[in-house]
């Protein structure tokens, strides 16, 4: 009689298990389907490139209940974007935005995730207020952006604020990231060359392409400190490759997922903004940390 009572068991274990495994297979291409509408709601939305491919991994509970939390990864060529998503269980609304929270300092806590030690800086060490400028060099927003950073930003509060500049050349941008490299080895050389190519690449746009961004930048550094062998050799060999990736990476950390984007002692500015929401921001800090406003 024991025979058979293992035969039962076994066969009442074998059919939960498979229960079990058939809800879970289930389950998971229910999310997969889910994943798969967001994915193609967010390409069209963003009006991304068939080339880039988009995953979401991590999917989590956040720290609002019943809300989980998710990573949206853009991946082209070796290259990848993550930002982060909060999403309802069941995959129909989708925030794509950052979880904050209130009760903390997020622009102290932001801005300390900073690295501004070795890196291009326009203005005073010392001064009151740091813009920190993730930007990509292709970016027809970043272009805009640094012609009001430059003729506006700058001037007006010439001797109150810094601007650091970092990297952050997204995927689909084919020449972002060559002219990341030839800024960041004039840099090593000579950090006013890479200035001049900093304005350069942002106001001639148009004539620059995979195929000439080398040499325009050769050209742009005729005349300077820069020895071209050298740079050459730098540019060549993407010897300040992990440099860049180490900035986007930075990037990420503190909430950056397009460019332009802008860290005015922490608190944020997306997008080419008008210079008024710039002054807003720079006044409120340099009357906050005692500096006189324009």
């Amino acid at each position: 009689m024991k025979a058979p009572i293992r035969v039962g068991l076994s066969r009442v274990l074998l059919a939960a298990l498979l229960a079990v495994v058939s809800v879970e297979v289930t389950a998971a291409l229910a999310d997969d389907a889910a994943n798969q509408k967001i994915i193609d709601y967010y390409r069209r939305k963003q009006n991304v490139p068939p080339e880039v491919e988009i995953t979401i991994t991590n999917i989590t509970d956040s720290k609002i209940p019943g809300v989980k939390t998710a990573t949206l990864k853009m991946s082209r060529g070796g290259q990848s974007q993550d930002s982060q998503i909060l999403l309802s269980p069941d995959g129909k609304y989708v925030v794509f935005g950052e979880l904050e929270d209130v009760t903390s300092d997020p622009f102290k806590a932001v801005a300390a995730k900073i690295t501004t030690q070795g890196k291009p800086v326009r203005g005073p060490k010392d001064a009151k207020v740091t813009i920190v400028e993730f930007s990509d060099f292709q970016c027809p927003y970043c272009a805009r952006a640094h012609q009001t950073m430059s003729d506006q930003v700058m001037k007006e509060y010439d001797g109150k604020v810094k601007l650091v500049y970092k990297y952050y050349p997204l995927p689909f941008h084919p020449w972002a990231e060559p002219a990341a490299i030839a800024t960041a080895c004039a840099y090593d050389q000579d950090p006013d060359s890479f200035w001049k190519l900093y304005d350069f690449f942002f106001t001639n746009q148009q004539q620059i392409n995979p195929q000439n961004v080398k040499e325009k930048a050769q050209e742009e550094l005729k005349g300077t400190k820069v020895n071209i062998d050298k740079w050459n050799d730098c540019f060549d060999n993407k010897k300040t490759l992990d440099r860049i990736k180490a900035d986007m990476a930075e990037g990420q950390s503190v909430g950056v997922s397009g460019t332009p984007a802008f860290l005015i002692n922490g608190r944020k500015i997306s997008g080419a903004q008008p210079f008024q929401n710039f002054k807003a921001v720079i006044d409120d800090e340099l009357q906050r940390s005692g500096g006189s406003k324009s």
